[in-house]
């Protein structure tokens, strides 16, 4: 579908309309993400299983320094599910563990672009944003076992040395969260005024928790985390 929507991107911008971008003009934007993944791996008795979902909103308002130049503002929101189910059997030891995670995080924001027309509504333009907030944590899990502990092996198995046994577990986190990120856009403006735009991925170091500097680079142009979004200009 996202490749669909860049063909059109294409298709629209030879048309005779032309929307030109002047120092001074403020622009608006709004735009979305959702992705629903599952994966896996392991065999039949030992395999880990995990389904995500995944939701991000975002939107700024960015003012023109020059005709390329713009500085903004703004603010983001990413929500995430995850359920994990990991099972694991060896020998007579059998266990299956669910997990299930919630995160979400508000993300103020400022951020830097630079945009340069390709042919007539079309722009590329690319973007370094700064962005910091408390990404909040809460997850659940149970496990459920049986294991065989004999006293006496030499005596004749039977259900008395089988021991059944069930945990649960629970708990949240609340860790500061910070990123910079580098990402491209397409940009097409449909009138002078009105357009929309395809976020194209992006390379993002993150940091989770400063005491610990646990920190992380990332690099993702896959058409799935693409972002759609509305622009409007005045």
């Amino acid at each position: 579908m996202k490749k669909n929507v860049l063909i059109i991107l294409i298709a629209f911008s030879t048309l005779e309309l032309f929307s030109q971008i002047d120092k001074g003009n403020i622009v608006f934007s709004v735009d979305g993400n959702y992705m629903k993944t599952t994966t896996g791996n392991g065999v039949t008795t030992n395999q880990n299983v995990a389904q995500i979902k995944d939701l991000s909103l975002g939107t700024s308002v960015g003012y023109f320094i020059t005709d390329r130049f713009i500085a903004g503002v703004g603010l983001d929101y990413y929500c995430n599910k995850e359920s994990r189910t990991a099972e694991l059997m060896i020998n007579k030891f059998v266990q299956t563990e669910v997990m299930n995670i919630k995160s979400n995080v508000f993300l103020p924001n400022i951020y830097l672009g630079y945009y340069y027309p390709i042919i007539n509504k079309l722009y590329i333009n690319t973007n370094l944003k700064f962005s910091y907030g408390k990404l909040k944590s809460d997850y659940n899990s149970l496990i459920v076992g049986r294991v065989y502990n004999p006293t006496d092996t030499y005596v004749e198995l039977n259900n008395s040395y089988f021991s059944d046994y069930v945990e649960g577990y629970e708990g949240n986190s609340d860790v500061d969260f910070f990123s910079a990120k580098l990402f491209p856009e397409l940009t097409y403006f449909i009138t002078s005024n009105f357009g929309f735009y395809l976020g194209l991925g992006g390379i993002e170091y993150s940091m989770t928790d400063w005491a610990t500097s646990n920190s992380n680079w990332g690099i993702n142009f896959n058409p799935e985390n693409w972002r759609f979004g509305i622009r409007i200009k005045i």
